[in-house]
């Protein structure tokens, strides 16, 4: 890993980094790599030791991620909220980890040693250290079980994003706990860019920020794009500077993804494809307002097995640390993910298969109904689900997050009446509930909904 801390001190005076933190160059940023080296030398952090890092995406914390990459230890990011400290506690028992840097501020952290846990150490970890590579630990989120304990080769993933576009403004959006943060983060460093930090990913700093720095590119979900879109705060900001909107890691709603490119006509919308298991994937939109795109290529391989995607990739993760390998013995892995062929070969993503509502035998997609009764007066959000039922097997159900208070029987009769004049009765939602909670989680995807 060598070459990314060259690919630093090469970019000499040009900006890598400005937002929180400050404003650092290249050779600022490799200086600071370098220093955290020297003090992974005097912690007598040795390459293969596994290194939990929590705080937000700063210049200090990512020269620490560059050295312990080049050191050839294994990088275990944490956001500061998340997971909560009993969570985080046991990830860090779970991954073996020996030492905890937790930042409290840009500029100031502290170092915590924990004693080896008396049991064997993964044979994942033993297998990549004995390659002599760095490695990545990533957390599933957990939504839907235990969270997964996800092992990477830092130069397999970092190794792909060599022949990289041209050199952009782009806002660091995910955290560096999720494969989005990281892809966003080293894409940029390593294209020239520079990477625009904002810790408060709310609509109002997320604008602030773009206007402030003159941010060309924003990685994001569609949820926070529609809460964007709700809120109207782009109205109040100078978002000219934008050029690119991409978006991943949950199924994009066409109602969405049409309102933005209304309001956003001069900027390309492009959508990501991309797991923790597999790493973000070569995509092609075919226009900004289609949610149908080509996915795949440099060494990746696709297939769509009775409508599901699978995946075959050159940066595939060794495998999870506490739970069995996902991968077939070719290494292929079933995303679960229901995908539409169309004729040109272009694919759309339905969302999880396991997320589609069996009614009388017929099947619904949650995102059809959701695009429905996003079209309906006072709705800002909504999760369609199914629940069980002794008749059809499952009814349709939904809960909607509200613009304003309203009264609940009214407000199911109108929602059902809507969707009975845009939909078949079976996809109609039997019973539909308020929630008093934002309907997305600390990485910005719907509660429930589809990974």
């Amino acid at each position: 890993m060598d070459w990314l801390l060259s690919q630093l001190r090469g970019r000499a005076d040009a900006e890598a980094m400005v937002g929180h933190g400050g404003r650092v160059t290249y050779a600022d940023l490799a200086e600071r790599a370098t220093g955290w080296l020297a003090e992974l030398d005097r912690l007598e952090v040795t390459a293969g030791e596994i290194v939990a890092v929590v705080g937000n995406t700063s210049p200090n914390t990512v020269a620490l991620f560059t050295a312990l990459a080049v050191r050839g230890a294994v990088v275990m990011p944490f956001a500061p909220a998340d997971p909560p400290r009993d969570q985080r506690k046991r990830r860090i028992e779970t991954a073996h980890a020996t030492r905890v840097v937790e930042f409290s501020g840009p500029d100031e952290w502290t170092v915590q040693t924990i004693a080896a846990p008396d049991v064997p150490r993964p044979r994942l970890l033993t297998e990549l250290a004995t390659l002599g590579e760095a490695g990545l630990l990533l957390f599933s989120s957990g939504s839907t079980g235990e969270s997964k304990a996800a092992l990477l080769s830092l130069p397999r993933l970092l190794g792909g994003f060599r022949a990289s576009s041209r050199p952009r403004r782009t806002l660091q959006f995910m955290a560096l706990d999720h494969i989005g943060g990281v892809n966003t983060l080293f894409r940029t460093l390593i294209s020239g860019g520079t990477v625009v930090t904002e810790p408060q990913r709310t609509p109002k700093h997320a604008c602030e920020a773009i206007e402030r720095h003159r941010v060309q590119v924003l990685p994001t979900t569609p949820t926070f794009l529609n809460m964007l879109l709700v809120s109207g705060a782009y109205r109040d900001y100078d978002l000219s500077s934008l050029e690119l909107i991409t978006y991943g890691t949950e199924p994009m709603r066409e109602v969405t993804l049409a309102h933005a490119a209304t309001e956003f006509p001069r900027v390309q919308f492009k959508q990501t494809y991309g797991l923790t298991e597999t790493g973000i994937l070569p995509t092609r939109s075919i226009s900004s307002d289609s949610l149908r795109m080509d996915v795949g290529g440099r060494g990746f391989g696709t297939e769509v097995r009775d409508g599901v995607l699978w995946i075959k990739s050159p940066s595939a993760m060794l495998g999870y640390l506490n739970a069995p390998s996902p991968f077939d013995e070719d290494g292929w892995l079933n995303t679960g993910d229901a995908v539409e062929v169309a004729e040109d070969g272009t694919l759309r993503v339905l969302g999880r298969l396991s997320a589609l509502i069996n009614v009388g035998g017929e099947k619904v997609s949650p995102a059809e109904v959701e695009n429905v009764l996003l079209r309906a007066v006072n709705v800002c959000d909504v999760i369609v689900t199914g629940r069980p039922n002794a008749v059809t097997g499952h009814i349709v159900t939904a809960t909607v997050e509200l613009a304003e208070p309203e009264e609940q029987r009214a407000l199911n009769r109108r929602l059902r009446q809507f969707c009975t004049d845009h939909l078949p009765p079976h996809k109609v939602p039997a019973v539909v509930t308020v929630s008093d909670v934002p309907l997305h989680g600390e990485r910005f995807k719907r509660m429930g909904g589809a990974v």
